[in-house]
């Protein structure tokens, strides 16, 4: 009995507390101020981040340009399979 008459006085209570109506407006002001704060970058930070993005696709582009192929595509193999394998047994038919 005792619990029940202490949650209720808790109660009671809660609902008499009235908040503070200036709160939302700081809270939001606050928001507002950490927006704006974030949202300005310095002009070098951008720079440098274009510059690395810029070297990051040259380096890509001329490593990719400078792979030489260790083949010489200008030869030809041609191979007759006929002659490699006896493939005669295979061609004519027992009938």
């Amino acid at each position: 009995m005792k619990t029940e008459i202490h949650i209720e006085e808790l109660i009671r209570r809660e609902k008499e507390t009235f908040p503070n109506p200036y709160l939302s407006t700081r809270v939001m002001a606050k928001i507002e101020g950490l927006k704006q704060a974030r949202s300005k970058t310095p002009l070098w930070q951008t720079i440098a981040l274009a510059a690395g993005f810029a070297a990051a696709i040259f380096l890509g582009v001329s490593l990719g340009n400078s792979y030489v192929e260790n083949g010489t595509p200008d030869i030809v193999l041609n191979i007759n399979d006929a002659q490699m394998e006896n493939l005669q047994y295979y061609l004519y038919s027992n009938e």
